[in-house]
């Protein structure tokens, strides 16, 4: 199991506000745990890495992996390269992507990302990373589901918070999709999706889509 302070040592040149916001989030979201869901070799791209956290924790936890972190925003992209000293299997891009063009990959991932972009822009990107997959290829998506609701009403206002007041991550509306939606649209992208639910013992309602090609879809875990 990895160990957080082998990743906020990463950060120890960052600025306490980034310093505070990753401790928060390694409480509040299960990171450590989605990374052994991933091959433990492969290239990983991580769209929408923002500072470079979940990249951190997937070079952390192989060095057999390649990863590969985007993001739209630079000053984050800034933040993520200076962490990169004890970590020669990780790069990042600073791009939209919306837009740009998605190299080949073993992996792609998506970790809290898809909420912040409208709808016909997130079936672009889940047809591009497709496109792009190696052909055993997997592509990961965590998400926040809309059930139950008690969670995903706490879980609006917390981004509420921290997107619209407090700016920490680029975005203007919510485009949240319930698991019966996010399921149907992945299967008709030719993708086989088991759906694991990583919400026990935190007040959000996290959940994560592992999609493979082909075949029936699996039930929830």
């Amino acid at each position: 199991m990895i160990d957080p302070k082998d990743v906020f040592s990463l950060y120890r040149e960052s600025s306490l506000i980034t310093k505070a916001y990753l401790r928060i989030k390694l409480n509040i979201c299960p990171l450590v745990h989605l990374e052994t869901l991933f091959p433990k070799e492969g290239r990983i791209i991580d769209l929408g890495c923002g500072n470079g956290l979940f990249p951190n924790i997937l070079g952390i936890g192989s060095y057999r992996r390649r990863i590969i972190g985007a993001d739209l925003d630079g000053k984050k992209i800034a933040t993520a390269e200076k962490t990169k000293e004890r970590l020669a299997n990780i790069s990042y891009n600073a791009g939209n992507i919306v837009t740009m063009a998605y190299p080949p990959a073993d992996v792609f991932s998506l970790i809290d990302v898809l909420y912040l972009i409208p709808y016909d822009k997130q079936e672009a990107i889940l047809k591009k990373c497709s496109d792009a997959l190696s052909p055993q290829g997997h592509l990961i998506i965590k998400e926040m589901d809309t059930r139950p609701r008690w969670k995903y009403v706490w879980n609006y206002w917390q981004e509420t918070l921290a997107v619209k007041v407090l700016g920490f991550t680029l975005g203007e509306r919510f485009y949240f999709r319930s698991r019966n939606n996010f399921q149907n649209l992945l299967s008709s992208l030719g993708f086989r999706v088991q759906v694991v639910r990583l919400d026990k013992g935190y007040w959000y309602p996290h959940i994560a889509y592992i999609c493979t090609r082909g075949g029936v879809s699996n039930p929830v875990m």
